[in-house]
This record gives C-alpha cells, structure tokens and sequence, in this order.
C-alpha cells in the first residue's frame, strides 16, 4: 500500500457515510467493476460452489434445523451443489431458519447467548457468496474496522488503539 492510499485510509474513518458510500462508489467505477452488471453468476459458477464446501468441511462444526451432518452432506455432495447452483439461477434459494443454540456468558454462567448455527447448505451457500465478494471489498473497508473480518481480532483492534 502507498503512503497516499495509507494517508487516504487513516483519514476514512473521519468521514461522514455519506462520504465513505461516495469513495467506494469512486473505487468500484476506477477499478472498471462497474462492467460487472451481477455477481450472482460467479457466485454459482461450479468451481466456486465446490471451494466453498471445502472451506465449511474444513471448518467442521455441527448441523443445523434440519440435523444433517458434514457426513451426509458430503456423502450427497454433487447433489447438494447441483440443487444450490440451480437455486442461485433461477433465484428460488430460501435460507432455512437457524438452529439456536445457548452458550453460557463468560462471566455470568447463570445468564446465555444465543449461538445461530445455520444448515451445512446454507454455509456452503455464505461461503461461496463471501468467496466473490471479500476480494472486492476488502480492499476498501477503513482499516479501523475490525469486526468479522478474516485475519482481524478484538487484539488487533486494542493494539491499534493503544498505537494511536
């Protein structure tokens, strides 16, 4: 990264929304993704949908609602990917609902969280939608921004306020 673009990075956060919505409309438009009229397309591509499974298997994790398990899914996996493409296609994908689970707080054990853990089909589906658009637009979050975003933690964002 140049000094300018770090110059224009430390002053982003300073900026009204509407400015920040203005400056990444300016980087989509320089960086010719104003050719691309959907996404959509990419994010069904075969290829794409089969990285994704192999990113939620590796991340392992249980089912949701509807119980299936990595095992099953895997064991059905040209079906599963067969029917997500279809669905992004024709745009006929319906999420299902999430399965609540209730993690005990840190320091309050008497008091819960609700932890969503949505369907394995409905991961490989965020996975494939978070393949195509991370590149786009990581490159333009503020870099002050920490929250969900890969390789960034609760350290990071201390160590930075501590820096400055």
């Amino acid at each position: 990264m140049s000094k300018e673009e770090k110059g224009r990075n430390s002053s982003f956060s300073e900026k009204p929304v509407r400015s920040r919505l203005r400056r990444l409309v300016d980087w989509i438009n320089l960086t010719g993704a104003k050719k691309v009229h959907s996404l959509i397309d990419k994010v069904y591509k075969r290829k794409n949908l089969e990285m994704a499974w192999e990113r939620v298997r590796a991340n392992r994790g249980s089912g949701g609602v509807d119980g299936e398990t990595l095992e099953t899914f895997e064991a059905q996996l040209g079906q599963q990917l067969d029917r997500l493409q279809r669905e992004l296609k024709e745009n006929t994908y319906q999420p299902q609902p999430v399965r609540q689970h209730p993690i005990p707080k840190r320091d309050k054990p008497e008091e819960y969280r609700l932890l969503g853990i949505p369907t394995i089909y409905d991961r490989v589906c965020q996975q494939a939608l978070l393949n195509r658009l991370e590149p786009i637009f990581e490159p333009v979050f503020d870099d002050a921004s920490f929250g969900y975003r890969r390789g960034r933690s609760t350290k990071d964002a201390l160590s930075k306020i501590w820096k400055e």
